[in-house]
């Protein structure tokens, strides 16, 4: 895999998988820029991510259009360019029809879709046929279960505006779309759960490096279960 010594902005750097990403890419020569939201994620990232004070760590609302813009404003200043983008930024939620309302659908959808259509708008310009972005939907918007609606159609959401990117922008925009990540904050929420169908982080990471410099690849949603990738959409 070679990056060439790229810029990347990953979102929710300190998020589940954002120190698998970033430590990944600063081995492998990264300049990295990652957006957390809270403090105490920001600190808690220091005894989890091994090359942690190589991240340039910027606290960003990313649901707001006009904070993006600035935040992309200081990220040209101090690095340049924007190589490629990694879109981490979500949440997972619980509820089926009966308990979700409009304002938890809403902020399903701005959770996960807004995140990243405001994040690669504000570094458009910056995006050239050399340059990947990498966006998270899920196995859910492939396969719907019941109880996770809104976040189910959020992530769908995230699937369309990957292959509509790929459409309006010079660059590669693809997706993964992965089971449930086996994170220890996910075995800390559902410790009965059979963690060998989840999907372990390090092929997500792997798959996140390959389409970032796989320069054949555009508009892909890949779907994994069970720690590896199971299929293109």
């Amino acid at each position: 895999m070679e990056l060439q010594n790229p810029t990347v902005l990953v979102t929710s750097a300190t998020g589940n998988m954002g120190p698998y990403i970033t430590d990944a890419l600063v081995d492998r020569g990264a300049d990295v820029v990652g957006t957390y939201i809270t403090e105490t994620a920001r600190d808690d990232v220091e005894s989890r991510a091994e090359y942690a004070d190589a991240v340039s760590y910027h606290q960003v609302d990313l649901t707001d259009q006009t904070a993006v813009e600035a935040f992309a404003e200081t990220v040209t200043d101090e690095h340049g360019s924007v190589d490629h983008i990694v879109g981490l930024a979500g949440g997972f939620s619980m509820g089926g029809i009966d308990d979700t309302d409009s304002d938890a659908f809403e902020a399903a959808l701005s959770r996960h879709a807004t995140t990243a259509f405001l994040t690669v708008k504000a570094f458009a310009d910056h995006l050239s046929e050399q340059n990947g972005v990498v966006l998270f939907s899920s196995d859910r918007a492939i396969d719907p279960v019941g109880g996770t609606l809104a976040y189910d159609v959020g992530k769908g959401a995230v699937r369309t505006l990957t292959e509509s990117l790929d459409v309006e922008l010079d660059a590669r925009v693809n997706a993964v779309a992965p089971f449930l990540i086996d994170v220890p904050g996910n075995r800390e929420a559902m410790p009965d759960a059979d963690f060998s169908e989840w999907t372990a982080p390090e092929a997500i990471v792997d798959e996140v490096l390959h389409l970032l410099s796989n320069k054949g690849v555009g508009g892909q949603i890949v779907q994994m279960t069970g720690g590896k990738p199971e299929g293109v959409v």
